[in-house]
């Protein structure tokens, strides 16, 4: 979501002056306050400021509005983005007066640039007055954790009931493959998703029809900027769940497997691909179709 779009939802309410008025305030309590930062963002961590005015990878354009904080814990996250404990996180931010270095806060932000780093804007922050940083940490926590579980088993329920296959596999090739130029991708953009294809060998259909051959040819953007971040890259050996749609989005609706014309499939987006440890789960919320 734009940032400001979300201003556009929250000005002229006293939301606003609770949540982004007062930076060091306490946490709302009244119920749908208390959730608007976790519903609103995608990606929230607890850091410490450790540059102002800088960022933490070449690729970002640094201004007066970015900063460089330390991650400390990740409460919330998109599967493919990469983000640990101990990372540097570029964060464009409404405010600069309200940071200093070394000060410690909780970001709510959304995606902003996926290169050799991780660049976010920020949507909203807590400032964690000193002393109170692990409990700070843990009560946000618990709020984000509870949000993000009832959120995503609805959104994982919508992919699963939008794929034409849910497939258990495992990944035994990948490569480069490039669009002929009589190809019409669904949409043109400028961020060039560098095309690979996966060969994933069916152990076994959740959903769909039989697999000829037990194999199946899935295209994926090996580019890891914000246009296909969410999107899974596969590598050879990888083993997991996979929700799979008949390729409309390349140009071209089919691949080459074996010597013979099949139909090409893309996984696509957050939740596509899911680890083997889901498998319980995915099963009974397909039950549930």
């Amino acid at each position: 979501m734009k940032i400001s779009s979300f201003f556009a939802a929250l000005v002229g309410t006293t939301l606003w002056v609770a949540l982004f008025g007062l930076s060091g305030a306490a946490w709302p309590q009244e119920p749908d306050q208390q959730t608007a930062p976790a519903k609103q963002s995608s990606i929230v961590f607890s850091g410490t400021v450790s540059q102002l005015g800088a960022t933490s990878f070449a690729d970002v354009p640094r201004s007066a509005q970015t900063i460089v904080v330390r991650v400390d814990s990740v409460l919330k996250k998109p599967a493919p983005v990469s983000l640990k404990r101990g990372d540097n996180v570029t964060v464009e931010v409404k405010d600069t007066s309200a940071f200093q270095e070394g000060a410690r806060a909780t970001f709510y932000t959304d995606g902003w640039i996926f290169g050799s780093g991780v660049a976010v804007k920020e949507l909203a922050h807590e400032i964690s007055p000193a002393g109170e940083e692990a409990t700070k940490a843990a009560s946000t926590g618990e709020k984000v954790s509870g949000h993000t579980q009832e959120q995503s088993d609805q959104e994982l329920q919508d992919r699963l009931n939008s794929s034409d296959f849910v497939v258990i596999g495992r990944v035994t090739g990948v490569h480069r493959w490039t669009p002929p130029k009589s190809a019409t991708p669904y949409r043109i953009t400028e961020h060039d998703p560098d095309w690979h294809e996966a060969v994933l060998e069916i152990k076994s259909v959740l959903k769909g029809g039989k697999v000829k051959g037990n194999k199946m040819v899935v295209r994926f953007p090996a580019r890891n900027d914000v246009a296909w971040a969410q999107s899974p890259k596969f590598e050879k050996n990888q083993r997991g769940i996979f929700c799979l749609n008949r390729d409309q989005v390349s140009g071209v609706p089919t691949a080459k497997l074996g010597g013979n014309q099949v139909n090409a499939y893309t996984c696509l987006g957050h939740g596509a691909a899911l680890p083997m440890a889901e498998e319980a789960h995915v099963r009974s919320l397909l039950k549930r179709r």
